[in-house]
This record gives C-alpha cells, structure tokens and sequence, in this order.
C-alpha cells in the first residue's frame, strides 16, 4: 500500500479535482466480457448449480433487514466514493443497511484492526493492506474468510488481471504473501511515471514519453546543460526515493522476477543483476547531479514545489501527486510512463491496486458481504469510483477526456500498464520491517554514504532475516 504521506495525497486528490476545476468525468462502458451485453452485466444473477452445491448464493434475501459494517481508514474523496456506493447498494436493496466505520485513521487503523476484528462486534467487511503489516496477520489469526468460491461465482477472474488479485492472495497461515487465497477485492489503483516541464521539453526540443533508457538518460542531461535541475525530489522523510529506484527495478528486473522477491519466493535475491543494475542506475544519476543534490534536505512537499517552479525537467512520483501538481502547474505540466531499457519493452510500473475489501470470517452475512463487494468494484458503479479518485482497475471501461491534459496522459498510460499485467508493486511490501532498513538506505545512495552493491547487500539481509 502507499505509505502514510503518499495517502494523504490520494486522499485530498477529490478535494483538489474541485478546487482545480478537473473533477474526473463520468465513465463511459466500451464493452463487456465475452457472450454478455450491456443488460446481462448488469442484471441480478440467479443461483446456480454451483452455488447450490458450495453453499453460497450471489441472491440478496429481502424478506429480512441487513446490517452490514464497513471498517475503513480512507478520508476526502475515497471516503466520499465508499460511502456514495454504499448509498447506492442501499436503495438498490432497501433492507440493507451499510454503516461505514471510518472511526480509526490510518495512523492507528493498522494496530488496531486484528482486535477490533477478533471481538464480538467484528466489521463484516474490513478494508485490509496488502502485506505483511496487516493482511497477514488477520490471515493467521484466521479472521477472514477467503473468497475464491465467490470469485468463481462472481466471475472476478475476468473482470481483473491476475496481477491485481494476487496482492490480495496469502497462504491460509499467512506465513506466504502473493499465492494461495484470495482474500479481497480493491476499488483502484495507483502508479508511478514521469512528471515533466512542458515548457522546459519545448525549450530542450524533447517530446515526451520517451522510447528507452538511453533517451531518457539523454533527456536528463540535455536538461542539467541547460542549467535545469534534471529531477526535483523531496526525500527528507525517506520514502520519496523509493519510487525512484523502484520503477528502475520495474524496468531492470521482469515481472517475476520482482514480484518473487516482494512475495517472498525462495531462491529470490536482491543481489542479483537487475536489481543492482537499476541500484547503480540511480547511484549514477546522483552522482553526477541529474537527482537534485538537495533533494534529502527538502520535504516532499518541497520537492513538488520545487518542480512547479519551472526550475526542474522532471519529477518521478504516483499519481497522488496530480491535484497539486495541476493546481500549481496547471496545463505546464505532463505525465509518461518511466520508458522501458530497450525501446518495445514492456509497460511496467510501480503501483499496486488500493488495499483490498475483505470479508470477516466472523460475519452473519458472507452473501451479502460478497455481494456488495462486487457492486463495490464492478462497471455499475466505475463512476462513482472515479470521482473519488480511484485509478479504475477495469480494462473494459473508456475514460471520459478529462479538463486536464495531464489526467489524460496519465489515465492513458494507466489503462496500457494494467492492459498488460505490469504493476510491479511496492519494495517495502516484502518484510514487516523492510522500509526501516530500504528507505534509509536509499537516502544514504543519494549522499553518496554507501554505493549500490552495498544497499543491495543490506536490503536482502532484511529480506532474509524477515523471513525467517
């Protein structure tokens, strides 16, 4: 999941949308799955032989009054987005009553939520992060129920790549991250890519997205030439840089090959080739000033308002940074996707779906629970998910042109990373403690304290010691 200061950014992104004037529009469905129409989508399922024989119903009963709990730590526009579906469910089954439980901030909601989950009042639906720090551990202590007899039934497999469901997968002792159950359904997603100048492109005569490696790395000198800093980064707070070197491995590593190492497969080493390729990619780049020598001294705050300036080329982030990168920057500013090593590589990226809606295994109502979360997450409300600020998971739906260039930009290449499967998760995802020991690290690569082949060193102790 996106650390603490990285969601507070996704979470203003609906009170930014309408301050800025670019409020996403609404969606518009270009298709559906195979042999369905637009009605058979959208109708009710009935119940079939193999609902019959799991025990499970996709029905609603109505002839009795529902109450479901929500436990969420979301604010602003992603709550806003929760609490407008559940109203939605609500009038379309009118003896169904969601109460969203938004009690605990993030802060707090992690420490927490194990035991608020064991009790006697426990949520029937419980928002839950990828991972060790808390999916695992409500997996081990068997507090949620998994759900992939209702993804069969549901048809979830189709509507979302198996990229996205295996963040929310974890053996049923928890002791494994990215296999065995499925545990939950996300609402959306974000990303990391490339924030440029479109004004200092024109003064350089570049023309983003760029095709490979090579012509990034160009551009990135072309501008510290010209007396630019080539990449503004705020990395006071340690985990900004991150994202840097992360969407390097996306490109230096494949999908496997990273993804085996977040979720803990044996054999997997951070030592390796492409992960120290892209650790002495980023070493270079600091060395040589094309990473703002400032950036550990400045916030990420700082490092954004550092860019919106007009003094920096390009700025490496997600998209929780769009609603103050188009409030301060407005039309100047543009978004691509982080270019491949060779030119005709595959569109990766760092990111991951939002943390999952799981259903507790303590819950009166799995049916209706699992119900919910596929009117929650499925193309009757892509809309309302939208306005909230979620990047749609959804392959089948056609973005609405937004008032912002840079929204556009981005939801394009948004739509072709999940096209192919390439999210490439996040680092710190792979032990409890791993952004304790990564984050630092990095910031020590960028004041040139350690070089990469010994920040790989140190990072796959941790991973070692994690799992053990």
């Amino acid at each position: 999941m996106p650390h603490v200061e990285e969601r507070t950014k996704v979470r203003r992104w609906r009170a930014a949308q309408i301050s800025a004037g670019i409020a996403l529009t609404a969606l518009v469905f270009s298709g559906c799955a195979p042999g369905q129409t637009a009605e058979t989508t959208a109708s009710t399922p009935t119940e079939t032989e193999t609902e019959a024989a799991a025990g499970i119903s996709t029905e609603v009963p109505t002839d009795v009054d529902i109450e479901l709990t929500l436990s969420t730590w979301e604010v602003g526009g992603l709550n806003e987005s929760i609490k407008a579906i559940a109203e939605a469910y609500e009038t379309k089954y009118p003896n169904v009553d969601i109460v969203i439980d938004d009690s605990l901030g993030f802060g707090d909601y992690g420490s927490a939520i194990e035991l608020k989950a064991s009790g006697d009042d426990a949520p029937d639906i419980i928002q839950a992060g990828q991972g060790y720090t808390m999916m695992g551990p409500l997996v081990e202590a068997g507090l949620l129920r998994p759900i992939d007899d209702y993804a069969e039934l549901y048809g979830w497999a189709d509507r979302f790549g198996p990229g996205l469901l295996d963040q929310a997968r974890f053996e049923s002792d928890g002791s494994k991250f990215g296999t065995g159950d499925l545990y939950g359904l996300a609402k959306g997603g974000n990303m990391v890519g490339i924030f440029f100048n479109r004004e200092i492109m024109a003064d350089l005569g570049l023309t983003p997205p760029f095709a490979d490696w090579a012509s990034f790395s160009a551009a990135l000198e072309a501008a510290d030439g010209a007396g630019y800093i080539p990449m503004a980064l705020g990395n006071s707070e340690q985990w900004p840089a991150n994202h840097t070197l992360s969407i390097l491995i996306s490109q230096t590593c494949d999908n496997a090959t990273m993804l085996g190492w977040i979720f803990g497969n044996d054999g997997s080493d951070f030592t390796s080739d492409c992960f120290l390729q892209a650790a002495e990619t980023m070493e270079t780049w600091s060395d040589t000033g094309l990473i703002d020598p400032a950036a550990n001294s400045l916030t990420f705050e700082d490092g954004i308002n550092r860019f919106a300036e007009g003094n920096s080329a390009f700025f490496v982030t997600g998209n929780w940074a769009l609603p103050t990168m188009v409030e301060k920057m407005g039309e100047n500013v543009g978004f691509a996707g982080f270019p491949p090593v060779e030119a005709g590589g595959p569109a990766r990226a760092t990111g991951a779906t939002t943390s999952p809606f799981t259903i507790s295994a303590k819950t009166e109502w799995p049916d209706v629970a699992a119900n919910f979360i596929d009117f929650m997450t499925g193309p009757e409300t892509a809309e309302l998910r939208a306005n909230g600020g979620y990047a749609p998971l959804l392959t089948d739906v056609e973005i609405a042109e937004a008032d912002a260039t840079v929204i556009n930009e981005y939801n394009a290449v948004w739509k072709e990373v999940i096209a192919q499967d390439g999210l490439t998760l996040f680092l710190d995802w792979s032990t409890v403690g791993m952004g304790a020991v990564l984050f630092p690290a990095i910031q020590e690569l960028i004041a040139d304290q350690t070089d990469a082949a010994s920040l790989v060193e140190v990072v796959q102790a941790e991973w070692v010691a994690g799992r053990s």
